[in-house]
């Protein structure tokens, strides 16, 4: 598990780790396991430097630099995955070309124009909490890497190899379900039960619907769409939670 954890924290993150050696196929896949709480010591990373910087700086300020490293920590791989994923799907092309279009490094207008929407919306939310309010920070990280491993469980590959190949229907169902239980239990005890329930539901809307929209278009999901969906909760949860914390904040 040790192994695992270790992987999993040199697959999202830039960040120092214990050099792992020979790991096998089945200590990648349940790497994946692990996903939601890098995805959760992230979301620390981004709570605490914004919490102590707004002590100095404007909120909007503080927001900014600590959305840039958090975003720098990941290796911007999600970002990088949303881009590429953008580019794919407003080509228009058919699949092959389509998933061709997703490998090329280069990015193009609709990658661009994501990757700028994605960013400025986080920080357009992110900045509306006020600075004590952490918990959005800490659980909307642990959210969307959550929903990388549902991904992960409920669709198909779209390439037969690649990065997608290694997760696509070869985590176990049955970790999947321990730790989202977890997620649940945390979250339950953590946010007022109205909050977390409006949040799973929007979650798992979420995930829903990207997945079956990538099966349809792609035939499954790869490792850009992984990102792609991943930035995507971000996004929308930030956004779910200041509606629902809106009410509880000073003005």
């Amino acid at each position: 598990m040790w192994r695992s954890f270790v992987l999993a924290w040199q697959f999202l993150t830039i960040l120092p780790a214990p050099y792992i050696k020979d790991p096998s196929e089945a200590e990648f896949r349940r790497s994946a396991l692990w996903l939601p709480f890098i995805g959760l010591g992230l979301g620390a990373i981004l709570a605490g430097l914004r919490y102590a910087l707004a002590h100095v700086l404007p909120i909007g300020a503080a927001t900014f630099i600590a959305l840039t490293v958090y975003t720098i920590c990941t290796g911007a791989l999600h970002v990088d995955g949303l881009m590429d994923t953008a580019d794919a799907i407003g080509s228009r092309k058919p699949r092959e070309l389509a998933l061709d279009i997703m490998k090329d490094s280069r990015v193009g207008a609709m990658g661009a124009i994501a990757a700028v929407l994605s960013l400025a919306g986080k920080w357009i939310a992110l900045t509306a909490y006020p600075a004590k309010c952490v918990l959005p920070l800490l659980l909307v990280p642990l959210f969307s890497r959550l929903g990388m491993v549902w991904a992960m469980l409920l669709a198909p590959a779209a390439r037969p190899n690649g990065l997608g190949a290694m997760f696509a229907r070869q985590v176990p169902p049955i970790g999947v379900g321990v730790v989202s239980a977890i997620v649940a239990i945390g979250c339950i005890w953590l946010i007022p039960l109205r909050v977390a329930i409006t949040l799973f539901c929007a979650f798992v809307l979420l995930v829903f619907l990207f997945t079956l929209w990538m099966r349809r278009r792609f035939g499954g999901m790869t490792g850009d769409t992984y990102g792609a969906l991943a930035e995507l909760i971000e996004w929308v949860l930030w956004f779910v939670m200041l509606a629902l914390f809106a009410w509880r904040m000073p003005s």
